[in-house]
């Protein structure tokens, strides 16, 4: 038995896209697996927009993200990307604890500012719940400034300035969709030159 092995150089990159088009049928998950998105997972969220969360093996952060988008929007399906996110866990004051080798608890006065520097992220979800939920990606940068050393070693990231470009590119994307003869775009694009 042959087992895949990644090849060298090359890195996990975790990212979520969001999508529309589709209503995310059998035929529809079927139709993305077989288009090379066996990686992902995907949801549909209220309003209708479905979200595709992957963890891509890939050499660059720019590989794994555009063959994604490619994969998704070639698969014939109808499904356009609209927005590209780095993931990020959301976490209890538990899982947190886990990841710093803490105790609850000590994560717990840190979050209420009784313990430490203070400055601690304010909960993303479940705010008045007894069982809040923090970002990690801020928690992470939390105690990167302070403990340094609680913090466990990370994967690649998706760079800030290649987040920013891919999601403009599709926003402008969107709006030549909904507006392809806009009567301002020709001074627009003589006045603000893509290529500038």
């Amino acid at each position: 038995m042959l087992l895949a092995t990644t090849p060298p150089n090359w890195a996990s990159w975790t990212f979520r896209l969001t999508l529309r088009g589709i209503e995310l049928t059998d035929d529809q998950l079927n139709t993305l697996y077989e288009a090379g998105c066996d990686d992902g997972s995907f949801s549909v969220e209220s309003g209708g927009s479905v979200l595709g969360f992957f963890d891509r093996e890939a050499s660059t952060e720019h590989d794994a993200v555009i063959s994604a988008i490619v994969g998704i929007e070639e698969a014939g399906i109808g499904a356009r990307v609209l927005r590209i996110q780095a993931d990020d866990d959301w976490l209890s004051a538990s899982e947190i604890a886990a990841r710093v080798g803490r105790s609850r608890q000590s994560v717990a006065l840190l979050a209420r500012g009784e313990r430490g520097p203070g400055g601690f992220p304010a909960p993303v979800a479940r705010q008045r719940s007894s069982n809040p939920l923090w970002s990690w990606s801020e928690v992470e940068a939390w105690f990167e400034r302070y403990d340094p050393h609680a913090v466990p070693a990370h994967g690649p990231r998706l760079s800030p300035d290649f987040l920013a470009e891919v999601n403009d590119r599709l926003d402008i994307r969107e709006r030549r969709r909904h507006a392809p003869h806009a009567p301002w775009r020709p001074k627009l694009n003589e006045a603000l030159p893509l290529g500038a």
